[in-house]
């Protein structure tokens, strides 16, 4: 079942086209980064052409270790893209903004160290 809804999901056209991306969407994405990586940051750019673009970076580029993230619009969906030092890769194509959100939180949780052992402590 689970399935079939997915599938009749995507076979959709999208409620509403993304248009640009705005100072609300940018504070949803904060909202997501904040939660997860606060020592992030997120902001509203324009790209060379003047389009709206949503860039999540580490706070400290230079020690940089984790990715940058970039979400843009190209009709009739958001992009998410991310950059390395040397690396480019798109992440993926969504068509609703709840699925971009997610995406992010997602890769976001890729980035977050692992917790360290328990060690054997005994009384």
């Amino acid at each position: 079942m689970f399935t079939r809804q997915t599938e009749d999901r995507l076979n959709q056209p999208p409620t509403r086209s993304p248009r640009s991306l705005g100072p609300r969407h940018c504070q949803h994405l904060g909202a997501v980064v904040a939660e997860l990586a606060p020592d992030w940051l997120v902001e509203l750019q324009y790209d060379v052409l003047g389009q709206a673009i949503i860039v999540i970076l580490p706070e400290n580029l230079d020690g940089a270790i984790g990715p940058t993230l970039i979400v843009r619009v190209d009709e009739p969906a958001f992009h998410l893209e991310e950059r390395s030092r040397d690396a480019y890769r798109k992440l993926g194509e969504y068509r609703a903004w709840d699925d971009v959100l997610r995406a992010v939180r997602i890769r976001l949780i890729w980035e977050m160290p692992f917790p360290t052992p328990l060690t054997d402590q005994r009384c």
